[in-house]
């Protein structure tokens, strides 16, 4: 073979790469059908608002239908479920929390899903503040004035929760181990439903979101006594934190964030992260979530994997301390 035609040999073979490497990376064919976003709570509750806050403009970001469906139940199983199980094609991802994700790991004896190896990370949301509300006619104002009377009626003051294993009941044994008083879980289907009890009276005490619980601080039909975060919300400016309250530093927050089943193509996965972390970073998105009392996150999926698994060290030791498991 004269110089020449090596030469053009080695041009071809060079184009030849170069056009592997352009399709490698061109526009992936995706979406070509509606993505379905899995929320493992019932509406009405922090995640739910969220969830179609984020749905509906990842919709507008990939020119396709987000469509967000609530398969409450089991304390988020039943649809973190349905996830594990779908196809791995970028089709249907899991609005999940740490509740749902992390704490269901240790709270639940048997998931039907291993939360770690069964799902692919994209992209943490953010992360939500708590907030101790109570019925106005617990004669209380203050969390020191609440514990004294706890104290004072052992057993006699319920809780709400969305359920055994639930962020808001981890929250409220937490509090009770360090208050060092004693109260009766009362689990419910979701947050909306503990609400409700809540207004009636059926139990004195909850710990929501700040998000979920706002509305009803507003109006004042529940009474707002302290943040579980180290730092005053600009939301409940005149609500002290849980530190300020007597109890010592309690960080307690919640992430967001969503996920693919294990196997999602990795071009998949990038893609979707690199447009919700783009939708994060949009000024107009980033107010709505103050808003709502939730500190914007982004990063990239595999700083979420990181997350996820600081927290299954942190959640599993707290939920063992606690001896918290479903009944």
């Amino acid at each position: 073979m004269d110089a020449r035609h090596f030469a053009r040999e080695i041009a071809i073979a060079a184009l030849a790469l170069g056009s592997l490497s352009t399709a490698a990376s061109a526009p992936l064919d995706y979406p070509v059908r509606p993505i379905h976003l899995v929320v493992p709570t019932a509406s009405g509750g922090a995640a739910d608002l969220v969830a179609r806050q984020v749905g509906e403009r990842l919709g507008h970001a990939l020119r396709t239908k987000v469509v967000v469906e609530n398969k409450p139940g089991g304390s988020g199983v039943i649809g973190s479920e349905l996830v594990a199980h779908a196809a791995p094609d970028g089709y249907t991802l899991l609005f999940a929390t740490s509740a749902t994700q992390v704490i269901n790991a240790y709270a639940i004896g048997r998931l039907p899903y291993d939360p770690v190896r069964d799902f692919a990370p994209i992209i943490n949301l953010g992360y939500v503040t708590s907030v101790v509300v109570v019925n106005p006619a617990l004669p209380v104002h203050t969390i020191a004035e609440l514990i004294a009377y706890a104290r004072a009626r052992p057993g006699k003051l319920n809780y709400a929760s969305s359920g055994t294993g639930s962020a808001n009941h981890i929250d409220t044994e937490v509090f009770a181990a360090l208050a060092g008083i004693h109260l009766v879980h009362i689990p419910y289907r979701g947050t909306a439903d503990g609400y409700r009890a809540l207004l009636r009276n059926e139990v004195q005490l909850m710990f929501g979101s700040i998000t979920s619980a706002l509305p009803y601080i507003r109006a004042g039909t529940l009474r707002a006594l302290a943040v579980l975060v180290d730092r005053r919300s600009p939301l409940l400016p005149d609500v002290p934190t849980i530190a300020q309250a007597g109890l010592g530093s309690v960080d307690v927050r919640k992430w967001f964030g969503v996920l693919a089943p294990a196997g999602a193509p990795p071009e998949i996965v990038q893609l979707l992260n690199r447009r919700l972390d783009s939708i994060l970073h949009e000024p107009a998105m980033r107010a709505w979530l103050e808003r709502q009392g939730v500190d914007s996150g982004g990063g990239s999926a595999r700083d979420f994997d990181e997350v996820l698994r600081a927290d299954h060290a942190r959640w599993g030791e707290m939920a063992r301390q606690l001896n918290i498991r479903s009944r």
